[in-house]
């Protein structure tokens, strides 16, 4: 509770203490945390996606990564299934863009369809598919007994990221 970002390697690498977990100690701490797969450990975040649902989550993750996303190369705003969500508004994802471009960041907005798939699926997707360095997303924005109960797609990201996530709460 007493640091700005707390660094984990993923899920499936050791470091962490048994009856600790990313999962439990971002919903304590309400500290930020970057997760680094071990394929990626000595990547930079030059390309960075954006995964926003317009939720308080998704706010606190872009304020948190603000400094990477001024220094990224291009930051994307990943939109999934705009029309299932009216906090987007008339452009989803163009409010958060104008906020970034702001502070100095290159910033471009896509909206896709999921399609049914899982959207931590689709994120997950489009930044391989694009070569991001960096996922910025804000965990756990559903009610919580929906989380528990489908998994969510915090639990998703956390349990098959390849790519680092800054995830905040």
């Amino acid at each position: 509770m007493h640091t700005d970002l707390v660094i984990v390697g993923s899920p499936r690498s050791p470091g962490l203490p048994n009856d600790w977990s990313a999962e439990s100690l971002l919903l304590a701490t309400g500290v930020p945390f970057l997760l680094l797969p071990e394929s990626r450990i000595d990547s930079t975040a030059e390309h960075v996606v954006v995964a926003w649902n317009a939720s308080r989550q998704a706010r606190r993750a872009v304020a948190d990564a603000l400094p990477l996303l001024i220094s990224a190369q291009s930051v994307t705003i990943l939109v999934v299934d705009p029309q299932k969500n009216l906090r987007y508004g008339e452009e989803p994802g163009s409010d958060m863009a104008r906020y970034l471009v702001r502070h100095g960041a290159k910033v471009s907005v896509e909206r896709v369809q999921s399609h049914g798939e899982p959207v931590a699926n689709i994120i997950l997707a489009y930044a391989e598919r694009h070569d991001a360095d960096l996922v910025v997303v804000g965990a756990y924005s559903h009610n919580r007994t929906t989380e528990m109960i489908f998994g969510g797609v915090t639990r998703s990201l956390l349990r098959d990221a390849a790519v680092p996530l800054l995830i905040a709460h």
